[in-house]
């Protein structure tokens, strides 16, 4: 799918509250998802297969940044994902799943993700009008709360105008991005990856709390066992707890 660059709409027309963000989240194949995690726990099936406990917690980790979101107050939330359980699991938690385009011969793992964050946000302008902002969110972020997702929309909030059109936050080590927030208007397709920190910088992003002293929770995505027992340290949801409880 195709996504023309079109000029954002001024900001100030289309006030920054969760009733008018959709949250758009990327899943990769579960027998994908998380190897370095996987690796790191010693939990690698047949060599390249990922088990099923670990399968459990990558859907976990997913429905518990889904519950932060709701918690906030953003009802309308995409799952985008190439894998059936995912999609599944999705619309079991009362989210839209949306099935991801086939990659090309020739397309990154990083460049399908950020494609998948597209196809999702080009939903949301199609089908969600009232919705005039996106918020496009990393899936692996377990300790999410509802609060800090609202801290972060009001503080967006009061950013965005005067030429501001997307704001972001960076992960706990600060060249990543788990969160990028942006008018509806806007269809540049984003820069997750490695980097995509610096990266969504130059593209126009303003960084929330560049010093990260704030919403630890929202920064610690989770990648390996280190960032999983940080995520711990700061408090799980309930669907990761309970499948860590189960180990």
């Amino acid at each position: 799918m195709e996504h023309p660059v079109v000029r954002a709409r001024s900001a100030d027309e289309s006030p920054l509250v969760p009733g008018t963000v959709a949250a758009v989240l990327a899943v990769k194949r579960l027998h994908e998802a998380k190897s370095r995690l996987a690796a790191s726990l010693g939990q690698i099936a047949g060599g390249d297969e990922l088990g099923t406990a670990h399968r459990s917690l990558v859907l976990a980790m997913l429905l518990d940044t889904i519950a932060a979101l709701r918690a906030a107050g953003v009802d309308r939330v995409i799952v985008v994902s190439p894998d059936d359980e995912v999609l599944q699991a999705a619309r079991r938690g009362g989210v839209h799943g949306l099935p991801e385009a086939p990659a090309g011969p020739a397309e990154s793992r990083i460049a399908g993700l950020n494609r998948a964050f597209a196809d999702g946000a080009e939903l949301v302008r199609r089908n969600w009008p009232p919705s005039h902002w996106v918020l496009l969110i990393q899936a692996d972020l377990p300790a999410a709360t509802g609060a800090s997702v609202g801290e972060v929309i009001t503080e967006a909030g009061r950013l965005v105008g005067d030429g501001i059109d997307q704001v972001m936050l960076a992960d706990r080590e600060g060249s990543g991005t788990v969160l990028l927030l942006r008018h509806a208007s806007l269809t540049e397709v984003p820069r997750f990856g490695v980097g995509s920190a610096a990266a969504h910088r130059q593209a126009g992003a303003v960084e929330l709390d560049p010093e990260r002293t704030r919403w630890p929770d929202l920064r610690t995505d989770v990648d390996t066992a280190d960032d999983l027992a940080a995520a711990a340290e700061l408090g799980l949801g309930a669907d990761t707890a309970a499948v860590l409880a189960h180990r």
